[in-house]
């Protein structure tokens, strides 16, 4: 048997020993009052890691919910995760969606990847099951007229478009306006849609994109790919992908001497990672990221942050973020619809007017798409070992370093 197959036997199993121990019904009482939400995450494979990240956000905001006295509407039930396994495999992703879905569960949460995503949601919407995106940017997850599908952080479009408007704006006040643009992107949905969207929105900012690469997650060096970048001569370098190819560009664009004004993820899964950064100081210092994440600003965030400190022994992620609002999302619309049926729960979805959240944005709410109107990306940059909010104004913590003098050698 694979690594990864024992791992994933071993985690099902343990996960759902514990999901059942929290569906016990207590001495005395005719029934167990528990709400079941399914999660679908490669918490195996290649996105392991990043997994986990959404995994422990579910789970802080489960076990407050609960500790607070649950879901008051349906008479202090509490909330409870079933857990359900991708390895980034669309096969996976969707026999885990209809199992789940076959046992009961409220709401369909995940699957980190938008590639997983477009075929599950297919399953959900057959099963009239809503399913909450998470991680997944794809554009076309939320096309087609489903009305199962809802998605909190923002889509490809508003994450590439926003987050490449914020940095134009910061060229020009440095007075050196943007003209040339290197994408390098990881080949799948996600990073597909994120490198079409760069290029598509130049003609509105006045950039043109010099070079486009996309490449395999899965390659152990990029020195070729970057070596085409630095001879295009761009002001800045935009790269799309996950935690370790992510990383090993990072390496190389600074062992090349790369060039650029700045190395800017976009939706990038290291760049604004707090491991990432503890573990390459020097490597990440000024580093800029557009991603989603949460408001600097909210007292409210500041606890959750130290609750997730306390409880994990590590610093709240981007993806954390995002799973720990999906559940309270969840719960505001169970508190509404006043039943866990899944029809009344879509309904109650649809109707959201979340204020009481701790992202970058006014209220959360869904349009006839599923999409938040709202959703917004910050933009991050590493000053200091930590990922500060430099963008927008509204929300900033600090002014940007840029250009960035040490990506010119």
């Amino acid at each position: 048997m694979s690594r990864d197959r024992l791992s994933r036997r071993v985690f099902l199993k343990t996960a759902g020993a514990v999901a059942a121990l929290g569906a016990v019904p207590s001495v005395g009482r005719a029934q167990a009052k528990e709400v079941k939400l399914g999660y679908i995450l490669p918490v195996t494979g290649p996105l392991a890691f990043e997994a986990q990240l959404s995994l422990n956000g579910l789970q802080l905001a489960v076990d407050e919910i609960n500790a607070a006295g649950g879901v008051k509407a349906l008479g202090g039930a509490k909330l409870t995760l079933s857990p359900g396994d991708t390895q980034q495999k669309v096969e996976l992703g969707n026999s885990e969606a209809a199992r789940l879905i076959d046992q009961g569960v409220t709401v369909l949460i995940g699957p980190f990847s938008s590639l997983v995503a477009f075929s599950v949601r297919q399953v959900t919407e057959k099963n009239k099951t809503p399913f909450m995106l998470l991680a997944a940017v794809a554009d076309n997850l939320t096309e087609g007229g489903l009305k199962y599908v809802f998605r909190v952080q923002p889509n490809g479009k508003a994450m590439a478009t926003v987050t490449m408007m914020n940095i134009a704006e910061m060229a020009k006040a440095a007075n050196l306006p943007l003209k040339r643009v290197a994408m390098m992107h990881e080949d799948g949905n996600f990073g597909t849609t994120m490198g079409n969207h760069v290029e598509a929105f130049g003609g509105q900012l006045g950039y043109s994109v010099v070079q486009k690469i996309p490449y395999s997650i899965k390659s152990p060096d990029f020195t070729a790919e970057l070596s085409k970048v630095k001879a295009s001569k761009p002001d800045l370098l935009v790269i799309s992908g996950y935690y370790g190819d992510s990383k090993i560009i990072a390496e190389t664009a600074a062992k090349l001497r790369i060039g650029v004004n700045a190395l800017v993820g976009l939706a990038n899964a290291a760049y604004s990672n707090p491991k990432f950064i503890a573990d390459n100081r020097e490597l990440t210092d000024q580093l800029f990221d557009g991603n989603y994440w949460h408001n600097p600003q909210s007292a409210r965030a500041k606890a959750v942050f130290a609750a997730y400190e306390k409880r994990f022994n590590s610093t709240l992620t981007s993806h954390g973020v995002q799973a720990y609002t999906v559940i309270y999302v969840v719960k505001d619309a169970l508190e509404r619809a006043g039943s866990a049926d899944r029809d009344k729960v879509r309904d109650a979805l649809a109707k959201t007017n979340l204020t009481d959240h701790i992202l970058p944005q006014d209220a959360i709410k869904f349009d006839d798409t599923g999409e938040n109107v709202n959703a917004s990306p910050a933009l991050l940059q590493v000053q200091g070992g930590k990922p500060v909010v430099v963008g927008p104004a509204r929300f900033a913590e600090a002014k940007p370093v840029f250009p960035v003098p040490k990506w010119h050698g």
